[in-house]
């Protein structure tokens, strides 16, 4: 498998940095661990990224409409203000990851472990959550309008109103 890292002088030696190609490119051959990576502003619209390990990643104001991500793993990441609406998110894991004013409006995270999360201001209109992990998670202030919330399991789950589910 060839190297994708590419190094930048004003980022942390400890994470990569790469452009939406060389990460595309180096899934199809085999890649699946970007943890760590720089990927701010990063483009990944309808990628099939299905296995990919995102922990500890940085992806604020990420595109990421219509992805599939079906057994991510993506905890620690920080989503703020990332676009996912419309992602397929299946079993995904997003244990204590930062979404914070991002838009997970239709997406489908039936199964998907929500624990420790913060969703403060996120759209989660019309999403699903099937079954999903949301222990102590903060939906303060987000938008659960329409969303499919059936077998959710709850505890000390902060919700739009600040109310504690459990």
């Amino acid at each position: 498998m060839i190297q994708v890292t590419i190094t930048n002088v004003k980022s942390d030696r400890h994470h990569n940095v790469m452009k939406a190609e060389l990460l595309k490119k180096a899934y199809i051959e085999g890649r699946r661990d970007f943890s760590h990576s720089h990927l701010q502003n990063v483009c990944l619209h309808k990628a099939h990224l299905t296995g990919i390990n995102f922990s500890d990643a940085y992806l604020n104001r990420a595109i990421l409409s219509r992805t599939d991500f079906e057994r991510a793993y993506l905890n620690r990441a920080i989503l703020y203000a990332a676009n996912l609406s419309h992602a397929h998110l299946y079993r995904a894991s997003l244990i204590e990851a930062n979404l914070e004013k991002t838009n997970l409006g239709h997406a489908v995270l039936n199964h998907a472990n929500l624990s420790n999360a913060n969703l403060k201001n996120a759209n989660l209109q019309d999403a699903q959550l099937v079954w999903a992990n949301l222990r102590f998670a903060n939906f303060k202030d987000a938008n659960l309008d329409g969303a499919n919330l059936t077998g959710a399991r709850f505890y000390q789950t902060i919700m739009p109103d600040g109310s504690i589910r459990n």
